[in-house]
């Protein structure tokens, strides 16, 4: 990782057409620009962890809404589920999904 420090409107080039700006500084936030074209995808941090663990949501609903797909899903939800979340009722076990459930998504009777 390159470490730079910036001053206020100070900037970063990267590449030949990306270049990052120091446009406030306030406590211990710092406000930054972003110039860069369109089709370059700028996410923070929080979104792009959030957009990979949609990714493997996805994967494993695509591999077919059986029984063990569920299960594994079940188990990542229980895991990326915020500490504190047993007022909502967010863990393994009310994740569970009834097997009518899985005859609505897979149109599959299921034993």
């Amino acid at each position: 990782m390159l470490v730079l420090t910036r001053r206020l409107n100070e900037s970063v080039h990267i590449g030949e057409n990306i270049t990052v700006t120091i446009l406030g500084i306030e406590g211990d936030r710092v406000k930054i620009g972003i110039a860069a074209p369109k089709e370059v995808r700028i996410l923070r941090q929080e979104v792009f962890q959030a957009v990979l663990e949609q990714n493997v949501l996805k994967s494993l609903l695509a591999e077919g809404p059986e029984p063990d797909s569920f299960q594994e899903l079940r188990e990542l939800l229980a895991e990326n589920s915020p500490a504190g979340d047993e007022e909502s009722g967010l863990n393994a076990e009310t994740l569970r999904v009834e097997k009518p459930a899985l005859k609505a998504v897979s149109g599959k009777e299921c034993s």
